[in-house]
């Protein structure tokens, strides 16, 4: 990633950023010299314009510049921002994955870490974060999360949620937030005060079948995670 007050090509070291990273991170196509590709506006959503602008829309890219996939993450950020869990290099991922790491970085960088191309595309945290990366609308293939196929790890992240936010008739975007603890507390019939706490974790076993300890560990994730590939 480039400043947007000195746009430098990926062949040469960028800047450092503001992040919890100490090196570059992700590349700005048109800085580059990259060819932009054209009809930008067709994307389907504001990452796809985005990877347009930053690699022609080739989520697989791999050209031994330094930057990798669809959305130009250097490996430094890649692995930084938590891609790591998805494969060594972002080119490696699939577009779903990319995209749910990219929305780590919007977190922290905003925008800006794709100075030429989050303009070109119009990409802003509110429209960057409301992308749910795991359905089949952003082309991902054997897709992840919200269609019956989590991966029962006992994890909570991302796709765990995004599926939670989908059985509880939330606005699926993976973040977890107060209003979506608080409508699960009304989809298990407790009060809803947006406090997962002993109640609410009781509640929520009971409903997914498991032992009502009160306590949300990892087996009650991998009850979670069972329970909603057999309803969602």
């Amino acid at each position: 990633m480039a400043r947007a007050t000195s746009y430098v090509g990926r062949h040469r070291t960028p800047r450092p950023l503001r992040s919890r990273l100490a090196g570059p991170g992700i590349a700005g196509a048109a800085a580059a010299g990259v060819l932009i590709a054209p009809g930008v506006a067709h994307a389907e959503h504001v990452w796809d314009r985005v990877a347009d602008c930053e690699s022609s829309g080739n989520w697989s890219i791999n050209t031994g510049n330094g930057y990798y996939g669809g959305l130009q993450f250097s490996y430094s950020t890649w692995l930084g921002f938590g891609g790591g869990q998805y494969a060594s290099y972002a080119h490696q991922a699939s577009k779903a994955e990319q995209i749910d790491t990219a929305q780590e970085v919007l977190k922290v960088q905003g925008p800006g870490a794709w100075p030429v191309c989050s303009v070109r595309a119009g990409l802003t945290v509110s429209n960057g974060l409301a992308v749910n990366p795991w359905t089949d609308s952003t082309g991902t293939t054997g897709g992840t999360g919200t269609s019956g196929d989590l991966v029962v790890d006992g994890v909570l992240g991302p796709k765990t949620y995004s599926a939670m936010e989908k059985w509880i008739g939330r606005p699926v975007n993976g973040n977890w937030g107060t209003e979506d603890k608080k409508a699960l507390q009304r989809k298990v019939k407790v009060y809803p005060d947006g406090i997962v706490g002993p109640i609410t974790t009781k509640a929520l076993q009971r409903v997914i079948g498991h032992s009502q300890t009160g306590v949300w560990g990892s087996s009650t994730t991998k009850a979670l995670q069972t329970y909603l590939n057999r309803v969602l």
